[in-house]
């Protein structure tokens, strides 16, 4: 997969024509899937067309707006799943007033023959373009609302469902686990002393699931462990202001301090409680332990 990015309104005419699946693609879900399969179908190279930073961080005035999948994340999907093409098109004020007309022209410009969108699409200045407006300028592609086993699939009930804990549901309209990538960076070192240690992650732009401990997978140099994760503020032991995401990986006792890791989050075992002593803690981390290894068993690892 070849990736584009256009800055400054920089358009550059692509080599050959393309379809072009149009959307911000946060999670590449079951629904985004499907209209990239579509974008496949129609005789031309296939390509994704999204933007970044996500339109949110300049039209809500979202500072550090987390997401699903980060946009190296997302690009890693998208090669999987067999697509030509990433054109990343720089989110900034000039694109946001850009009229619809400008904005189909540097399409066709780009050689977009054809593009694939959502019903409910919508792009350019005040959301002033919609999905008729492609259609009498594209040869054009409409994917319905994509619904999974009488669930409307989009990215706004899939975050949902991950800051609430609901990772387990999150996958199922995902198609695979949902992970976050980090640095493994050096924490308190704390967790060593009770016999739990644990990698101190740094999730960067990552949409975190509720506070909570959870079974996961861990990839590190392409290896995958089982381990489980806390995310919280630690309020028995080593309580810190600010969320930190720490795992436990069973069976390694290597240090992997500056390794960059893959969490897969296969369930949630439990919120974040504070306990009466540092034993009840202990006692309470044995049970989580023997609970993610016997959900081990029913693991659907996906890469």
């Amino acid at each position: 997969m070849k990736t584009i990015f256009i800055k400054d309104k920089k358009f550059e005419p692509l080599s050959e024509p393309v379809c072009a699946a149009i959307g911000n693609f946060d999670g590449v879900h079951l629904g985004h899937q499907k209209l990239i399969s579509e974008c496949k179908r129609h005789g031309y190279k296939s390509a994704v067309l999204t933007l970044y930073p996500h339109p949110s961080v300049f039209l809500k005035k979202i500072k550090n707006y987390p997401l699903i999948t980060p946009l190296e994340h997302k690009q890693d999907i998208l090669a999987r799943m067999g697509i030509d093409y990433l054109i990343v098109i720089e989110f900034n004020d000039e694109i946001a007033q850009m009229p619809k007309e400008e904005f189909m022209m540097h399409l066709k410009f780009m050689n977009i023959r054809a593009c694939v969108c959502g019903y409910d699409f919508t792009f350019a200045r005040r959301a002033e373009g919609d999905i008729r407006d492609l259609a009498k300028e594209f040869e054009f592609y409409e994917v319905k609302k994509y619904i999974f086993d009488g669930v409307r699939v989009s990215s706004t009930y899939i975050r949902e469902l991950i800051t609430s804990g609901n990772v387990k549901e999150a996958n199922r309209l995902l198609g695979r686990t949902f992970s976050i990538r980090g640095n493994v960076k050096y924490g308190s070192q704390k967790g060593r002393l009770i016999g739990f240690p644990t990698a101190n992650i740094d999730y960067r732009n990552y949409l975190l699931p509720e506070n909570g401990v959870y079974f996961v997978n861990v990839k590190i140099d392409g290896i995958v462990y089982l381990g489980m994760c806390n995310i919280g503020h630690n309020p028995t032991y080593n309580f810190s202001e600010g969320i930190k995401m720490e795992v436990n990986v069973f069976n390694l006792d290597e240090d992997i301090y500056g390794e960059n890791v893959e969490i897969f989050f296969v369930d949630r075992i439990r919120p974040e409680h504070k306990f009466d002593s540092l034993d009840d803690l202990k006692k309470q981390l044995v049970i989580d332990k023997n609970k993610c290894l016997l959900l081990a068993s029913d693991v659907n690892y996906t890469k």
